[in-house]
């Protein structure tokens, strides 16, 4: 509310809060037309006293009439005027009153626009003046005074939010904003398209002003093509046609689509890019686990990290893609209702897996590079196409100790195939093992295997009686044998 406008006292209403020293102008302006003429004037009033100030007196009203006369003729006028003033106190009381008792309800009154005043607009309601502060005039945050004219001489429904005190005078305050939104509120159906201007705009969508109430465009929402950043795209005060998709007036939600009134671009898409065949793309981002793919403007499809490569095992796209870069892919999968596509770089070249299968045999030998050490294994490249897996199981052979970590990436290995599978996609490998290491692995087994093992509780079955290790492996008790040290 601007500092022009009759703002509430701290008793007022939450949104009609007006502050008294700011506007103490307006106020005590008003409390004097309050205090000298409870009855305010209405226009037709105010009309016939100035045609009456500028009419001459008849000549024989001008003439003096005798003092005696004149004291007998005054007194009933006297006491006439101030029977009329108590009467029209009364009734100013009285109606504000009753008009005290609407704070806070829902009930409203409908007054008359008389005049522009200093902050908002002077109304009446049964010959009481009121003031409508012009923050709560409409839901415009700034009210031109053009509008505050052009009301002259309407009339509103509106609510009272208040009555202050002003001297010997009291000032009833009324809004007609709230009443305003709640029409608003009322016409905003699921459904229907409007049409608003940019109030704000957001890393998650855009504000739309609907005309005193805000919607949001969810960045999902404002295109079929992908838009990382609104603010690249929209300018605040573009005015946008949307669709409404939801309302929830409790929480003072509204959301918009502009995409809703926008032709799917992938409308014939199953027909244009079906599944199994070639297509061009161009890569528009990367991911931790893909990347997206456009087939054209508003179509992408996802480009997964595992259909990248048949043999090796990629960390992440941006280790052998780029933004921008143009591939050709194969459809995996394509849904036009859902606007999807699945898409694979390795099933539109030949599977090399039975050609290494059968270079890579069972027993084989070859060099490799450490690509990658984790808490199961470790991954070798070997001779960089295939990417093969060595168990922890084996790599601890290279131990020198317990705490010795024997594989670092980056470093060379010789390796030996220990078991590999075309159809699985699967290389797996184990450590060349020099005399030396292959001795000292030779006397941790035999060192083990003499020590005492842990006697373990036998278990009473229907079948007779087991105990839980026999129940393990020879792995797995060896490994219960070392703890128990």
């Amino acid at each position: 509310m601007s500092n022009e406008e009759l703002k509430n006292t701290e008793n007022s209403q939450p949104e009609t809060e007006v502050n008294s020293e700011e506007t103490s102008a307006s106020a005590e302006q008003t409390a004097e037309t309050v205090n000298e003429t409870p009855v305010v004037e209405t226009a037709a009033e105010e009309k016939v006293e100035a045609v009456a100030e500028t009419t001459p007196e008849p000549e024989a009203a001008k003439k003096e009439e005798p003092k005696a006369e004149e004291s007998a003729d005054s007194k009933p006028e006297a006491n006439k005027s101030d029977d009329s003033e108590t009467e029209d106190k009364a009734h100013y009381n009285s109606v504000v009153s009753s008009l005290e008792k609407l704070i806070g309800t829902e009930e409203t009154i409908n007054v008359e626009v008389i005049a522009k005043a200093k902050g908002g607009l002077r109304v009446v309601y049964d010959s009481v003046p009121l003031f409508l502060p012009a923050s709560h005039f409409s839901l415009e945050r700034n009210v031109k005074d053009d509008k505050l004219e052009a009301a002259v001489n309407t009339s509103f429904e509106v609510k009272v939010t208040e009555v202050k005190q002003i001297g010997d005078g009291k000032i009833v305050i009324v809004s007609r904003k709230e009443l305003i939104q709640k029409e608003l509120w009322e016409k905003i159906k699921v459904g229907e398209e409007l049409t608003g201007k940019v109030s704000s705009i957001t890393n998650f969508g855009v504000f739309l002003d609907l005309g005193g109430v805000e919607g949001l465009i969810h960045v999902s929402r404002l295109s079929h093509s992908h838009i990382d950043n609104p603010k690249n795209h929209f300018n605040k005060g573009d005015e946008l046609t949307v669709k409404v998709v939801e309302v929830d007036q409790k929480n003072g939600k509204i959301s918009l689509s502009k995409k809703a009134l926008e032709d799917s671009p992938w409308k014939g898409a199953e027909e244009k890019y079906k599944a199994g065949e070639s297509v061009k793309g161009k890569i528009k981002r990367l991911t931790d686990f893909g990347a997206y793919v456009e087939l054209e403007p508003g179509v992408e499809g996802l480009l997964r990290v595992s259909e990248l490569s048949w043999a090796k095992r990629i960390n992440k796209p941006s280790d052998m893609l780029e933004e921008n870069q143009e591939i050709e892919l194969k459809v995996i999968q394509i849904s036009e209702e859902k606007g999807q596509a699945a898409l694979s770089l390795k099933q539109n070249q030949e599977n090399p897996w039975p050609a290494l299968a059968e270079k890579y045999s069972k027993g084989s030998e070859a060099t490799g590079k450490v690509e990658k050490v984790f808490e199961k294994g470790a991954i070798i490249r070997i001779n960089d196409e295939v990417d093969a897996f060595m168990p922890i199981s084996r790599i601890s052979a290279l131990k020198e100790n317990e705490n010795d970590k024997p594989l670092k990436v980056g470093a060379e290995i010789a390796v030996k195939v220990i078991d590999s599978t075309a159809k699985d996609e699967s290389l797996v490998v184990s450590p060349v093992l020099t005399e030396e290491q292959q001795e000292k692995l030779n006397n941790r087994r035999e060192k083990r295997e003499r020590a005492p093992r842990k006697p373990v509780q036998n278990i009473q079955t229907s079948g007779g009686s087991i105990s839980f290790g026999d129940l393990l492996s020879k792995s797995a008790l060896d490994s219960l044998n070392k703890d128990s040290k």
